[in-house]
């Protein structure tokens, strides 16, 4: 089974299969962060998950001690908003994504059954997603994969989908 790391908002609290939210896109082999930046990894540049997901932990991790704390974890989901803000309007759009992840050859919208992994975040189907919606959605995703209740997760938890790839 294939999972992405995408939750639809009805879903945001529920881990399911491969955890719901899996974050690798098998179109053109583009991995998407937890928080939907464009990943690359792997030998000659082909992604492999548990690389490119690895390095992306260890630039989160800041306390560099194997576990990301909620605060980290936002902080890089404040930061990747940004980097995909394009046009600064604090407003991020399926046109804009694409625009964005185009030389990642990635895609803005959805094929077949895969969520956008930014876009869910669009809980009122506006198709926008301001910074306090995708920080709310990051938060909540963040909780669920926080199944004991510490404050932090391990980087075993969100190299588990990578197992699929």
């Amino acid at each position: 089974m294939r999972c992405v790391y995408f939750m639809m908002p009805a879903l945001a609290l529920t881990l399911s299969g491969c955890l719901s939210r899996h974050h690798h896109d098998h179109r053109g082999d583009v991995i998407y962060s937890p928080n939907g930046e464009p990943l690359s990894g792997g030998p000659l540049g082909h992604p492999v998950c548990a690389m490119a997901i690895g390095r992306w932990f260890d630039r989160v991790d800041s306390h560099h001690d194997g576990y990301i704390t909620l605060s980290e974890y936002l902080i890089d989901a404040k930061r990747q908003f940004q980097a995909m803000d394009l046009d600064r309007s604090g407003v991020l759009t399926p046109s804009e994504l694409a625009r964005y992840r185009a030389p990642y050859g990635g895609e803005a919208a959805a094929t077949d059954d895969r969520p956008d992994p930014v876009m869910s975040a669009d809980s009122l189907a506006r198709f926008e997603v301001t910074l306090p919606e995708f920080l709310s959605y990051e938060q909540q995703y963040f909780l669920a994969l926080d199944s004991g209740q510490t404050g932090r997760v391990a980087r075993a938890v969100f190299l588990l989908p990578c197992a699929d790839y």
